[in-house]
């Protein structure tokens, strides 16, 4: 009787890395997002769109609506595409299911659409338990490397 692969705990990624994980995509939307503005700004320069002055000017519900749709975005293509977000390439980790594989684009969806809800974030809070995002989306944060080797002994064992 063959088994499913299933995530052990031992590979999950720490509530550390989770946290310079999100930091790090913080830094690197914040970044990225100016340097789209300031180039938009030089191309569309005759126009005087104002686009710097305009985001500078947003009230905390704009700056907030902004910024969320900038960070669904931005996790949506990330891990889709590449099945973690830059920063995760960082440290080293890596967006599963349940059973290691990658997730479809309507888990990253999921993913996505959970973060959106305001302190969201603090739900990493509790304890042991994962946050709301992982949770409900049924995905896990684990070490790259310690996932290829946790499979890899599953596969072994599987075919001893």
């Amino acid at each position: 009787m063959k088994t499913k692969y299933k995530i052990p705990n031992y590979i999950l990624a720490s509530k550390n890395t989770r946290f310079l994980n999100f930091i790090i995509d913080i830094l690197i939307m914040r970044l990225t997002i100016w340097i789209l503005i300031i180039t938009a700004n030089l191309i569309f320069s005759e126009y005087k769109l104002g686009i710097i002055s305009r985001v500078e000017s947003f009230d905390k519900m704009e700056a907030y609506l902004f910024w969320s749709i900038t960070s669904f975005f931005y996790y949506i293509i990330t891990e889709t595409f590449l099945s973690r977000s830059l920063a995760k390439y960082f440290t080293k980790t890596i967006v599963v299911m349940e059973d290691g594989s990658k997730p479809k684009p309507i888990d990253i969806l999921a993913r996505s659409a959970l973060r959106l809800i305001p302190f969201e974030y603090f739900t990493f809070l509790r304890g042991r338990k994962p946050g709301w995002h992982d949770e409900y989306s049924k995905t896990f944060v684990v070490k790259k490397d310690k996932l290829e080797n946790s499979k890899k002994e599953f596969l072994e064992l599987q075919n001893f």
